[in-house]
């Protein structure tokens, strides 16, 4: 019995193996709507990859770097019609987080549906800089750890012969950069707090790439 059984268990993982792809390579870009930015959007870039790909399932880890930001500006009118004071803040954030999770999917022999759950983990910066026509010139910056989820939804052409895909995906992101931007405050240069929440739904784009042939079940 027990000959039968590991005989069972060599067979499924030898099975298993010859079905699996090896590990690719991808880039990605996505963009993200948020109105209180400019020009209403934020941005990241990824790069990463999937580790192996049985038949519905694939891991991946990546490591992905977001960015955006807004500007503002206050002025006063003197007597004369003229203005007579001015003063600009510009309000940036950037973050680095690692990424973990399964790919599932659904595919043929020419392009896959995919859903991707991811974990993150990692670290976000807010920078805020502030200068008027006084010569007065004030930079904070903010820094917090910060862990989240993202969930795409897309489509993905697969390569004929060689390894490698171009997915298009929608991606809603858990990602709060208001963790580190609402930690700013300039109100004694009557700049208001804002109060950041850029949990948001976008585009991702990405281009994945290997070495060798893409293995046919």
């Amino acid at each position: 019995m027990k000959h039968v059984l590991a005989f069972l268990l060599f067979t499924s993982l030898s099975i298993s193996y010859s079905q699996m792809q090896p590990p690719e390579a991808f880039i990605s870009f996505a963009a993200f709507y948020e109105d209180e930015f400019e020009p209403s959007a934020y941005l990241n870039f990824s790069v990463g990859s999937e580790l192996f790909a049985l038949k519905y399932m694939a891991p991946e880890v990546d490591v992905t770097y977001y960015f955006g930001g807004r500007s503002d500006e206050d002025w006063a009118i003197d007597p004369s019609g003229d203005i007579g004071f001015r003063s600009f803040l510009n309000r940036f954030f950037d973050a680095w987080f690692w990424g973990v999770g399964p790919k599932f999917f659904i595919q043929d022999n020419y392009s896959r549906v995919v859903f991707i759950p991811k974990y993150h983990f990692g670290n976000q910066r807010a920078i805020g800089d502030y200068t008027d026509t006084n010569q007065i010139d004030i930079r904070q910056v903010t820094k917090s750890k910060f862990n989240f989820w993202t969930f795409s939804l897309g489509y993905e052409f697969l390569a004929v012969d060689k390894i490698g895909k171009l997915g298009l995906y929608l991606t809603y992101t858990a990602f709060n950069a208001g963790k580190s931007l609402n930690q700013l405050d300039f109100s004694e240069q009557d700049y208001h707090k804002q109060n950041f929440n850029t949990k948001a739904i976008g585009i991702t784009v990405r281009l994945s790439t290997g070495f060798g042939k893409r293995k046919t079940s």
